[in-house]
């Protein structure tokens, strides 16, 4: 029989860093989204699809400067994280690395921003939008993952999206103001990136150990699988609005990233707290015996099905007034496209615990990689089809399609392996009460305090 690994200490950790983790996505993006009411009835369909449209461009620089470091350099030092050698070696394999990554894309974006007919006629929002790849150097959100430490984070996080948002408001007051908004977004993201930088520095007493490019690009080798399962995954969330704009007009662009990026907002808010606090205390669980992890992991999922589910219900259901409170009633086009994708939140969480959280700690980084490269394949050539017969709908009805296919592919390769995420024991509301008292306590205190 397995014991629990679940203390009533590590109870209360991952309680702290489960409500410090949600308190990060609202800084990151519901903080932003107050003024989204003021600026998308200014800025109007076809301008907030044009800001969007580079958004979803320079996601791809962003995906590479990052890498695969949230999981692969959280994996490596959440096992041995009081080990000061370790700490040190894998922070400035990182770093170094990241450096190397962000020289080249830096490279590779001048090039194309001047060679690419489509990319010329954007040049200043692209090159507003290329800011934010400025913060994924500095941000090493991987490092405060695997230290279980994310309340200061928190905070930080916060006030820079505060500020953010004031200045946003201040700012865009014309429709040609539209331009603005991504360089606020990229200085807010970098002004947050150093400050947690250097903090950790302090805090962790870091030192720089000389890596050389030798090291970079074996690190960059290691770690190659995760990457392009990650790419794969980012690939046809990001390539359906660069497909979007391609083919259709920037105010379907528009219609489809308001609905989208709502969504974008629910999950990030409702999902990856969940998954980000739970995968260095997974990676614990299954360092010590893949029984202990998958004991973990099925405590996990009752969590995700009955919360996120109950949010996706209600969001559907309230899809209309969301959409017209937001955006006002020239997005109306948008209100199928949030009601679609309601149920997206749920697919992501499942299939973040199924590839992310067991897969990955299992070592079935193969596995994970032709799942996430099949699913990228199949969801870009279904949305060229879709996307000329009906549009924004198209592409909505892609991404739906997609996170479908990998969460069955998923459920198939675990099955095989002999894997059963699921325990009923689990879904019993005694079972559920021993996360929801520690959460309701502590949102007690902070209301007290």
């Amino acid at each position: 029989m397995v014991q629990s690994v679940i203390t009533q200490k590590s109870k209360q950790q991952l309680t702290k860093n489960v409500l410090s983790l949600t308190a990060v996505q609202i800084a990151t993006y519901v903080m932003p989204l107050i003024s989204v009411p003021v600026i998308s009835r200014i800025i109007g369909p076809e301008k907030y699809g044009t800001i969007n449209f580079a958004a979803a461009l320079i996601m791809y620089f962003t995906l590479l400067i990052s890498y695969s470091f949230d999981f692969s350099a959280t994996r490596k030092l959440s096992k041995s994280p009081d080990d000061a050698d370790l700490r040190n070696q894998v922070f400035s394999e990182v770093f170094f690395t990241q450096c190397l990554l962000f020289a080249l894309s830096t490279a590779a974006f001048t090039v194309l921003l001047f060679t690419v007919e489509d990319f010329k006629a954007n040049q200043t929002v692209l090159i507003f939008s290329y800011t934010l790849c400025i913060s994924f150097l500095f941000t090493q959100n991987w490092l405060f993952q695997a230290m279980q430490d994310l309340s200061k984070v928190a905070l930080f996080n916060l006030v820079s999206r505060l500020l953010f948002t004031v200045s946003i408001i201040l700012v865009v007051r014309r429709n040609e103001d539209y331009i603005w908004q991504p360089l606020l977004i990229g200085m807010s993201q970098t002004i947050v990136g150093l400050f947690s930088f250097f903090w950790a520095i302090q805090r962790y007493k870091l030192k720089f150990i000389r890596i050389p490019l030798s090291r970079c690009m074996s690190v960059l080798w290691e770690e190659k699988t995760i990457f392009l399962s990650l790419i794969f995954v980012n690939l046809y969330s990001s390539t359906n609005t660069v497909i979007l704009g391609l083919f259709q007009s920037q105010e379907q662009v528009g219609y489809y990233t308001a609905g989208q990026r709502l969504i974008i907002i629910a999950q990030s808010v409702l999902a990856m707290p969940l998954a980000q606090a739970f995968y260095p205390y997974i990676g614990k669980a299954f360092g010590e015996g893949r029984q202990q992890g998958l004991h973990v992991v099925q405590k996990l999922i009752p969590l995700i099905v009955v919360f996120i589910g109950a949010a996706s219900v209600a969001m559907f259901v309230l899809g209309p007034f969301v959409i017209t409170l937001f955006y006002g009633a020239k997005f109306n086009a948008a209100i199928p496209v949030f009601q679609i994708l309601a149920i997206v939140p749920l697919l992501f969480s499942l299939n973040n615990v199924f590839g992310i959280q067991i897969m990955l700690n299992l070592g079935m980084d193969a596995e994970f990689f032709k799942i996430s490269a099949l699913a990228a394949v199949v969801s870009i050539l279904l949305n060229l089809v879709l996307v000329k017969q009906w549009g924004y709908l198209g592409t909505t009805f892609n991404w739906l399609a997609t996170e479908l296919f990998i969460l069955v592919s998923m459920c198939i390769v675990l099955a095989r392996k002999g894997i059963n995420p699921f325990n009923k024991e689990f879904f019993k509301l005694s079972s559920l009460s021993e996360y929801i008292q520690p959460l309701m306590k502590k949102f007690t205190q902070i209301k007290a305090s």
